[in-house]
């Protein structure tokens, strides 16, 4: 055999080693870059990006949807994708196919992410990233996926917490809430026991978290967020500024809503932010909305029975009862207080005033209100208006932040 013969079959074995890895790359997902002439090719300096470069968090401490919150990552979906790409670069695709799933899912590719969500068909972690996967892309059979799973790891707390994305998504709070519960009672992070008790305006059982909360080292972030609100709805500026500081390096929508709140000034937030419409309000700056798909409850809720709209009254209250699985009001004398749209829309007035507590009930329930406030005037000898106490739900979104709302908001 020549050398010249030799020289060419060496080169064929190399493009063919060389075809096998592209192959296998591209299976992973991993783009591959295009043949491009000498003569075009001008000499790039990498430029490092210092948001994905600081990120010290190993790959095989991301296996699910959750654990990117737990690790405090904020970056943007596509630098969150591009992260994934780089660690896996010389990753085995089956091992890592719940890391390589999410890379896939944080840059919508969600075919490709279930894919290899069912390569490993047993493992617990790919059967919650595909649940996740079902919730964001609306898949019909979700609740059904769910009691299966529920079925075969009924002490699984994060199949819980991720199932509760799907009643956040769908504006079902007590439900939510509920399961978020049952998922703490085998997860145990203190975080989210400061979320829930901050969701019943338990606020001084949210503050005995809070140490705990930092020493456990998850969700800072989360932290500081659940600490700002809580502060405010509890008169303490200090330590609202303090969780406030905490956060102004960080740029994400929910922080932005922070700033909003400090500074009572209007920033332009995304509008999957369904919280920053309240938020307006709050400031007065509202703007126009539709009662169908706003969250200004407590200011509809209102309206609907001053223009004695009783047909409209008692549909939204039933609405209201669905949401949160009851209508709490709080009665208070009109000499004491006077209701304005900016008292209604007040986010931490009805917490703060103090009243007659009463739950509403159907379905006839403008009818009953009237009733009781007749009943409270002739016992009291005194006039009484009514709020809107409905919990603070939003604490239970902010339990998940800004790339769950992302989602689950579209």
């Amino acid at each position: 055999m020549s050398e010249n013969q030799d020289s060419n079959d060496r080169l064929k074995n190399l493009y063919k080693i060389k075809e096998e890895i592209e192959k296998e790359l591209e299976e992973k997902g991993i783009k591959i870059p295009q043949k491009v002439e000498k003569k075009k090719i001008s000499k790039e300096v990498y430029k490092a990006d210092y948001e994905i470069e600081r990120l010290n968090v190993s790959i095989n401490n991301l296996n699910n949807w959750f654990d990117v919150i737990l690790n405090d990552i904020d970056i943007s979906n596509e630098k969150l994708s591009y992260f994934f790409e780089i660690r896996l670069g010389n990753k085995s695709s089956s091992e890592y196919s719940n890391q390589f799933g999410l890379m896939h899912l944080f840059r919508n590719n969600f075919e490709l992410a279930e894919k290899f969500f069912n390569i490993k068909n047993n493992d617990v972690n790919s059967l919650i990233n595909k649940g996740f996967l079902k919730i964001i892309r609306k898949d019909e059979d979700v609740t059904q996926y769910f009691s299966e799973l529920i079925k075969n790891y009924p002490k699984n707390g994060l199949i819980y917490l991720t199932l509760s994305l799907y009643f956040l998504r769908n504006k079902n709070f007590h439900k939510a809430y509920e399961l978020i519960k049952v998922a703490n009672n085998y997860l145990n992070y203190s975080f989210v026991n400061m979320g829930i008790s901050a969701y019943e305006k338990e606020f001084q059982k949210s503050i005995s978290f809070i140490s705990k909360s930092y020493l456990e080292g998850k969700a800072k972030k989360i932290i500081n967020l659940l600490n700002f609100y809580i502060s405010l709805f509890v008169n303490d500026t200090e330590r609202a500024n303090s969780s406030s500081n905490m956060l102004k390096e960080v740029s994400t929508p929910c922080v932005y809503c922070i700033k909003s709140l400090t500074n009572s000034e209007v920033i332009k937030v995304s509008d999957f932010c369904s919280y920053y419409e309240r938020i307006l309000s709050h400031l007065g700056t509202p703007k126009q909305y539709n009662p169908t798909n706003s969250e200004l409850y407590e200011l509809t809720f209102y309206k609907f029975f001053q223009e004695k709209n009783i047909q409209s009254f008692n549909s939204y209250s039933k609405r209201i009862e669905n949401s949160f699985d009851k209508i709490p009001l709080k009665f208070i004398p009109t000499t004491e207080s006077d209701l304005t749209p900016k008292t209604i829309t007040n986010l931490f007035y009805s917490y703060q005033k103090k009243g007659i507590k009463w739950d509403l009930k159907g379905p006839n329930y403008f009818e009953n209100l009237n009733k009781v406030l007749e009943e409270l005037k002739d016992k009291f000898h005194k006039n009484y208006i009514f709020i809107l106490d409905l919990p603070f739900y939003e604490s239970l979104r902010l339990l998940f932040g800004w790339r769950i709302c992302q989602y689950i908001n579209k």
